[in-house]
């Protein structure tokens, strides 16, 4: 049996920003600071939480790139794998936790949130494993396309989803059966 240690292995690769103080044509902001003069300097140090996932992404992109085109493998070999990925990942989402939330943490303790925010968190339905865990403003939500139509929109909808939850509260508060049913799989607008 042989020792894996004891074989010739090439180094891992490690993406370090260019010392010479350049962005390379595409790389993220991530990589590099502006300093007081304006001119751009690479982050000095390993990278921190917020920069690993670009870097991660970019390498797992690259690798798949870099194998697909030696491989040279048509589409009609690579599709199937790309559909079997999509219903793992499919099946995961059906059991998401998805919520919208008003209290964040500070320290141990649970505050008021500036406003109310959207928590998805997404684990491996074998091992129960959490893969995803994000958190987004839901005015940030609303206002990413940059579309002041769109977020007067976003903003009726929102009144009138207020307006079913005030009725739901009356319902349950009056000691009714209040049912919240479930949205169309496909929202109309």
């Amino acid at each position: 049996m042989s020792d894996r240690r004891d074989e010739e292995e090439e180094p891992p690769v490690v993406i370090q920003p260019e010392a010479d103080g350049e962005r390379p044509e595409g790389d993220e902001d991530d990589y590099y600071d502006d300093d007081e003069e304006g001119e751009t300097q690479a982050l000095e140090g390993p990278y921190g939480s917020d920069q690993f996932h670009v870097v991660t992404h970019k390498l797992i992109i690259n690798a798949v790139y870099e194998a697909l085109s030696e491989a040279k493998l048509d589409w009609d070999l690579i599709q199937p794998f790309l559909e079997s990925a999509r219903e793992m990942a499919q099946a995961d989402f059906d059991e998401a936790e998805i919520r919208i939330h008003t209290v964040r943490a500070e320290g141990e303790q649970w505050v008021e949130a500036e406003e109310a925010y959207l928590g998805i968190s997404i684990a491996d339905r074998d091992s129960g494993e959490e893969w995803l865990s994000e958190t987004r403003w839901l005015s940030d939500l609303a206002i990413a396309e940059d579309d002041p139509a769109q977020v007067r929109r976003i903003i009726m909808a929102l009144e009138r989803s207020i307006t079913k939850m005030r009725e739901w509260i009356a319902q349950k508060e009056a000691g009714g059966e209040a049912e919240a049913a479930p949205p169309a799989d496909k929202p109309a607008g």
